[in-house]
């Protein structure tokens, strides 16, 4: 399944200042701590299978084989992570009664499959955060390349170098500088290992829960992460490194464009003069040849 990406910062950077669109406004209501709470209850409506062996009671079945395996995963309707369902409802068309004037539930039933079909409607507590949230997160991670975080104590989060502030610093573990003896790796081996902190500009180590912005959301499968970062748009601007385009003068294009071997001496060319004599040369046959040699022999 293709993974799915939601952010809004790349467009914003790309754009000219005077065509910027506005920042998307998050729809989350925020509390009293001035965080968004993302926890929303999402009504969706579901067409389902019901196996065989739950044809007597559905709706044990519905959530065995459908809502049960929905809990803590990324569900794309409702673009969130599942915490949890109530309030399972069949459709009407369903509905009936039996001898005896008792409700039921009835579907049909194809001749390609034992199992049976069915619409149900069904309430999700879903964790649904939005690009331009403010969270909070507890720092697990700390390293050169980024900061891992969890969000209430079970969403991953990550911010990336490029959306650190530029004054902060990162303070590299002294085991990682020098090593560690064997005994020691091996006790820490069921641990969490530290790669170092991160300073912020006053030099005070930075721990504990921070708070940031919801920069881009990824869901690939039934996994979500979510990117944050701890700096303002214009400031990751700023942050992005500056490429400068080198100009070659036109005194110099054409040397510039020439290949140039330094390494290779320059090769001696020997010319053979072409012949004077105008007289072609001439080939005789080995027998005359032969015959002309012993002749020669004899007459001394």
């Amino acid at each position: 399944m293709p993974a799915e990406v939601r952010t809004s910062f790349e467009a914003e950077l790309d754009a000219p200042v005077s065509k910027r669109r506005v920042p998307i406004k998050s729809t989350n209501p925020v509390n009293l701590d001035g965080l968004l709470e993302c926890f929303q209850v999402v009504r969706t409506s579901l067409y389902v299978s019901v196996a065989p062996c739950h044809i007597a009671n559905p709706i044990n079945g519905i959530k065995a084989q459908h809502l049960d395996p929905l809990i803590m995963t990324y569900f794309a309707k409702g673009q969130g992570v599942v915490l949890s369902y109530s309030n399972i409802v069949v459709s009407k068309e369903h509905h009936s009664l039996d001898t005896d004037d008792q409700p039921i539930t009835i579907t049909k039933v194809g001749d390609s499959t034992p199992f049976s079909f069915m619409w149900i409607t069904v309430d999700l507590l879903i964790w649904h955060p939005q690009i331009g949230d403010t969270l909070e997160g507890y720092i697990y991670m700390q390293t050169a390349s980024h900061i891992g975080l969890l969000v209430h104590d079970t969403f991953n989060a990550s911010i990336k170098f490029r959306n650190i502030p530029q004054d902060w610093e990162f303070v590299p573990s002294q085991a990682d500088e020098f090593g560690e003896s064997e005994e020691l790796t091996d006790a820490k081996s069921s641990k969490f290992r530290s790669y170092g902190y991160w300073a912020d500009g006053s030099g005070t180590k930075v721990e504990g829960k921070i708070t940031f912005t919801v920069r881009a959301i990824h869901s690939t499968g039934r996994m979500l992460s979510v990117e944050g970062s701890l700096v303002s748009p214009e400031s990751e601007l700023d942050a992005q490194p500056v490429f400068q385009e080198r100009r070659t003068s036109t005194a110099m294009s054409p040397v510039a464009n020439k290949h140039m071997k330094f390494d290779d001496e320059p090769s001696e060319v020997t010319e053979i003069a072409e012949p004077t004599d105008d007289v072609l040369p001439t080939y005789e046959k080995d027998g005359e040849n032969a015959l002309s040699s012993d002749s020669d022999d004899s007459s001394d």
